[in-house]
């Protein structure tokens, strides 16, 4: 199913060159025009033209899409229901943080509605009736003038920053005196044919005065500086070297003129290894301290983890200003301080123990190794801590957070290993939506390349490459098949059997999870017309949270069993409570479904924050137990009292009570006892694929 924007289209050749024969992702070019003809026109030729494009029906949509899409153009109507374009350039520019050419394309050409637009952020205008042939051109030229002023300013930038520092060296220096790499010319030393030292610069003289100098800021942590005399070719030189520490065995060492502005070197510094949002240390200052921590752990065979905390991108944090994002990070720095084994990054005259590796995205390292229980506590600890800041104060903010933890050695044995697997253990618990914390699985894939399979997984869906498998439900009482649940497969080519999860995560961060449940929601409907019976079982979807946010829900649905023709009562939609509660008009959209006469149920049920006030609105035929409460059933009494809970609250409703994940006979007996009307799971049955599903509806209508 679609989202407020229409199928992200690619052409076949994702990528082009550039003068220096570098390769150059396909631009992103996001439309937002009511006319859909005209929305399609373009589309289609933009596509066709090697463009990614996104199309948007109003304003709204078009700001909401610029987070999600990121788009590197922006096609905006001026005249659109709700919002008009003109306001929609004036939020984009003023809300979101893109540096991108906005074109307003219309048929009002008035003086006044393009000096609006300029005022407005505009940066050219396309008339309608449009020149198709000169329209792909056009973008191109834009984006290509738009590339050449962004890199003059980049330019003029470096050389204001070059004339306010201007220094004479900046190094990476080892305790010893080693010159490990120079930053000013990013060149790496230690593989040259001898390795330079301070002697070699300086002389031994300097050079055991800087070793000095090296010696007690490794020891303190605190930044030094010191002024000497070298001769030059015009004669004595005054100099001045400042000292920062970086990790336990290594310091960058800047030399420059004495007199020149200390914070000018202090700049140097923060430019290469602070967060300047945050003041946290950056992916580079992480890197090379946790290197170090690795390479200490290794040599005296220690435990070590590293743990990736991310947000959910539906959470605002990362869409605030920068005085959110600082707090954000000043909450975290504080919690993981109270988290036995935390290590602490120096940097300068500060110490971290967390770095902010991008917008949404923070890594930490632990001494220590974490089982179930500690990772759980540790994780909730940092979760809660943020969470309760933010719901507790005026900004009322909610902040989903999801771990990922890995250890050396079992998950890896170097940093890019380590990082990548708790890259990946993050990144499955976040595409749960109910899973906040994940411990590396040994044999899962490393968090994958969004913008490759992003592309292979676009082409799965158009070539009809993806499998759906059924897993039936069963009734309590007699024991029949209620319902069939479709459970999406990806066999990739090169990767093999690709874990759901990941396949949910992939179509989310590429734009491409309305697209995927449109393609699962038309061919389940297909496969329930295949099967027989006297009375063929109904098939159950799963509606993401971007499928149930479309206006035109209800009308995509309808068009599909128009086209299937199957039976609207043969069909089930399961939601989760977060799509419910954050869709602005859930009951709207609850009824349109319900209209078509199709069931719906809560999926994930118990996850949530759902009350039994708002769920009395809510038209739905069924609650879903979430499995994570059958998992330890029947000796867990806590799990035992929330399963009967639900199954009485949604007896109150008047609806049905479904359990999922039943794996054994006591769990089934447990959950027969507490009153639940329906189960599924592999105690019955495992998910089969669309041939053999069929077969074994056929054999159990035969036993019937």
């Amino acid at each position: 199913m679609f989202d407020r924007q229409s199928a992200i289209r690619n052409a076949p050749d994702q990528g082009g060159r550039d003068g220096a024969g570098v390769t150059r992702a396909a631009p992103r070019v996001l439309i937002a025009d009511d006319d859909p003809a005209i929305r399609l026109l373009m589309e289609e030729t933009l596509a066709g033209a090697g463009f990614q494009v996104a199309g948007a029906e109003t304003g709204a949509d078009a700001i909401e899409l610029c987070g999600s899409f990121k788009p590197d153009l922006v096609l905006l109507d001026i005249n659109m229901p709700t919002m008009d374009g003109i306001t929609a350039c004036a939020r984009i520019r003023e809300k979101t943080a893109l540096d991108v050419p906005i074109i307003m394309v219309t048929s009002v050409d008035d003086a006044a509605s393009i000096e609006n637009a300029f005022d407005a952020g505009a940066t050219d205008f396309i008339l309608k009736p449009i020149n198709w042939p000169l329209f792909q051109r056009r973008l191109e030229t834009v984006l290509q003038e738009w590339d050449t002023a962004r890199e003059v300013s980049a330019n003029r930038q470096r050389v204001r920053l070059l004339e306010m520092v201007v220094p004479e060296q900046v190094m990476l220096v080892a305790r010893n005196g080693d010159i490990i790499e120079d930053l000013k010319d990013r060149e790496e030393l230690a593989d040259s044919p001898r390795q330079q030292t301070l002697d070699d610069l300086y002389g031994p003289e300097i050079a055991s005065r800087f070793k000095q100098r090296i010696s007690g800021v490794l020891k303190t942590g605190r930044q030094n500086d010191f002024d000497f005399v070298v001769d030059g070719l015009t004669g004595e030189r005054n100099l001045c070297a400042q000292f920062l520490a970086e990790g336990r065995e290594r310091v960058i060492v800047v030399v420059q003129e004495a007199g020149s502005d200390n914070a000018s070197q202090s700049k140097i510094f923060d430019l290469a290894f602070v967060d300047a949002t945050t003041g946290l240390p950056n992916q580079n200052l992480f890197e090379r301290w946790a290197g170090e921590r690795l390479a200490n752990a290794r040599l005296k065979s220690s435990p070590l983890s590293i743990l990736t905390l991310g947000f959910d991108d539906s959470s605002p944090i990362e869409k605030r200003d920068a005085s959110i994002m600082r707090e954000v990070g000043d909450l975290l720095n504080q919690a993981v301080a109270r988290v036995p084994g935390a290590a602490r990054i120096e940097f300068g005259d500060n110490a971290a123990h967390v770095a902010r590796i991008d917008a949404s995205r923070f890594m930490l390292i632990f001494e220590k190794t974490f089982d179930a229980d500690e990772l759980h506590a540790t994780c909730d600890h940092l979760a809660r801590t943020v969470a309760d800041n933010f719901a507790n104060d005026s900004k009322s903010m909610t902040c989903t957070t999801h771990f990922g933890v890995a250890s050396y050695p079992a998950d890896g044995e170097d940093l890019r290993s380590l990082t990548l697997a708790s890259d990946a253990a993050m990144h499955e618990a976040l595409a749960t939506g109910r899973l906040y914390c994940r411990h590396y699985r040994a044999g899962q894939d490393p968090a994958p390349d969004f913008e490759d399979y992003g592309e292979e997984l676009q082409r799965a869906i158009e070539k009809d490459e993806l499998e759906l498998y059924f897993q039936p439900r069963f009734s309590m009482a007699d024991g029949s098949i209620t319902c069939v649940e479709a459970l999406l497969r990806w066999q990739h080519p090169m990767r093999g059997f690709v874990d759901l999860v990941e396949v949910l995560h992939l179509a989310k961060a590429s734009g491409l999870i309305v697209k995927l449940g449109s393609w699962v929601l038309t061919r389940a409907c297909e496969s329930a017309c295949s099967w027989g019976g006297t009375a063929p079982p109904r098939v159950a979807v799963n509606l993401s949270q971007q499928e149930f946010a479309r206006h035109d829900l209800a009308d995509l649905v309808d068009e599909v069993l128009r086209h299937t023709e199957l039976d609207p009562a043969r069909l089930e939609l399961e939601l989760t409570e977060a799509a419910l509660l954050r869709s602005r008009d859930e009951h709207s959209e609850l009824q349109a479904l319900k209209a078509l006469g199709i069931g719906l149920v809560l999926d994930n049920f118990g996850t949530g924050h759902t009350s039994l006030a708002e769920l009395r609105h809510y038209p739905i035929d069924a609650l879903k137990i979430d499995n994570s409460f059958v998992l330890d059933l029947p000796g867990n009494g806590k799990d035992a009292a929330v399963c009967e809970m639900i199954v009485t609250m949604a007896h109150l409703l008047g609806v049905k009570a479904v359990a999922e994940g039943v794996e054994t006979e006591a769990q089934l007996g447990l959950l027969r006892d507490l009153g639940c009307d329906e189960y599924q799971g592999y105690h019955a049955c495992k998910p089969l694929p669309s041939d053999a599903i069929g077969e074994y509806l056929e054999a159990a209508n035969n036993t019937a």
